[in-house]
Formats: structure tokens, C-alpha cells, sequence
């Protein structure tokens, strides 16, 4: 009976942890563990934005305002969100983006926030890659179609790239948007990961040159039709 009972308690705890295997993720799971989601929620969440400060959520948790640097999160998909905090408002909308965060990696956003839909930086973020090969891949998005992609001052391609296999190492990634101000990002490529870097650009902004038109003198025409009339006079007494 005994040896029943046992078989029976044996039978349930394989299928509850089964169960809950299969709906929580195992990474969830153990960076929830007490004592080890320290080392295990070893990720870092960087905020900045220029020519101001934003009020930030993460998640819908208000985390204050920018510059922000949140740490120990559990990895995977996050919503982040981003208000200027300025008088008026009404010209600023809030920003939305959603990111990727992996164990033993860090995520940045740098932007500047523009009225309307106008934004200004780039954000980064590192998502893992099976791979046999020993190096980094790079992929990079703008919000300007036809931008031109270049790697330590060399052309690479048109965006998107997708996936860009390189050797583990630092970079320099510039984006240049056509009619748009050009983003130029410091990178760090890692052994199986993607470097996801998304570019934003503010358009560059039209001068116009002012035309100065001559001006003619009212006293100069003034006296110029006075002598015409005058020599008419003239002209009469001498007729007459």
C-alpha cells in the first residue's frame, strides 16, 4: 500500500513540474529563485536622452526619469516607454519600443525626442544565435528607407542588414539617412549574439535664403514727374 502511495506522489509531482515547465520558461523560473536571480537576472537596462529628461516605464513600472540605468532583470520581451517631460506636452508624444533582454548583456537607448513623431538616436540590444562559427552578427534597421550603412568609415550596404557575420570586436557604425541628420553609434560585437542596433533619424531642417528686392526713392519719381511738368509749361509759353 505504502509502495502504491509513493508511485501515486511520484506520478503527480512529474506531471505538475511538467505542467509548469511548460507554461513558465525555465529561464523565468530560476531568475525568480531566491538567492540566485542575482546572478542569474544579470542584465542591464541603460536610458538616456538629449537635450532634456523623459519620464520612463518599463513594463508599465514607472522608473523615474532619464538618465536611468535599471539592473537585474529576468531576460526576455519588454515594453518601454518614454514621455518628455516638458510644459507643452501636447506636442510630445509618448514613445513606445519594445526590446530584447538576454542574460549577461546589456541593452542601451539613447535618444532624443523630437515634437510629434520626430526621434533622434539609436537603440541596442543583444539577442543569442546558434551557430557554429566562433563570431558576432550585426543587424541594423533605420527609420529612413534607402539609408546607407557604413562599418569604421567603410560603405557596407543599404539598410536593413540582417545578420552580418564579423569577428568579435569593437566597431563604429555610421547611418546616413538621405535628407535626414546622420547617426553615428560605437559598438561592441560579441561570439553568438546579434547586435540589434535601430537608428532614428531627425530630418534636416530647410533654410531659405532672403531675396533683397531694389526699392526706387517716392521723392526721386516725385521730382522726376515734376520737371516733366514743368518742361511742358515751358514748352506752352514758348508756343504762345
Amino acid at each position: 500500500m505504502k509502495k502504491n502511495k509513493i508511485a501515486l506522489i511520484t506520478i503527480f509531482l512529474i506531471l505538475a513540474i511538467s505542467i509548469l515547465l511548460y507554461f513558465v520558461p525555465v529561464n523565468q523560473l530560476i531568475g525568480k529563485l531566491p538567492f540566485i536571480n542575482r546572478f542569474y537576472n544579470n542584465t542591464t537596462l541603460e536610458i538616456s536622452t538629449k537635450a532634456g529628461v523623459a519620464r520612463v516605464w518599463v513594463n508599465g513600472k514607472n522608473y523615474g526619469e532619464t538618465p536611468t540605468k535599471i539592473e537585474d532583470l529576468p531576460e526576455g520581451s519588454y515594453l518601454v516607454e518614454l514621455q518628455k517631460v516638458i510644459e507643452e506636452e501636447a506636442f510630445y508624444k509618448k514613445h513606445s519600443f519594445q526590446i530584447e533582454l538576454t542574460r549577461n548583456t546589456s541593452a542601451r537607448i539613447d535618444l532624443e525626442i523630437g515634437p510629434e513623431d520626430l526621434l533622434h538616436g539609436a537603440i541596442l540590444y543583444y539577442t543569442p544565435i546558434r551557430t557554429t562559427s566562433e563570431e558576432g552578427f550585426l543587424t541594423v534597421i533605420s527609420n529612413v528607407n534607402d539609408s546607407r550603412v557604413f562599418l569604421d568609415g567603410e560603405f557596407l550596404k543599404v539598410s536593413p542588414v540582417t545578420n552580418l557575420g564579423l569577428r568579435e570586436s569593437q566597431y563604429k557604425i555610421k547611418v546616413l539617412a538621405p535628407g535626414h541628420e546622420e547617426v553615428e553609434v560605437p559598438v561592441l560585437l560579441r561570439n553568438n549574439y546579434v547586435l540589434n542596433l535601430k537608428t532614428f533619424h531627425f530630418p534636416i531642417p530647410v533654410k531659405f535664403e532672403s531675396i533683397e528686392t531694389e526699392t526706387t526713392n517716392p521723392q526721386e519719381d516725385n521730382s522726376s514727374e515734376g520737371s516733366t511738368e514743368e518742361e511742358v509749361t515751358i514748352e506752352e509759353s514758348v508756343d504762345q
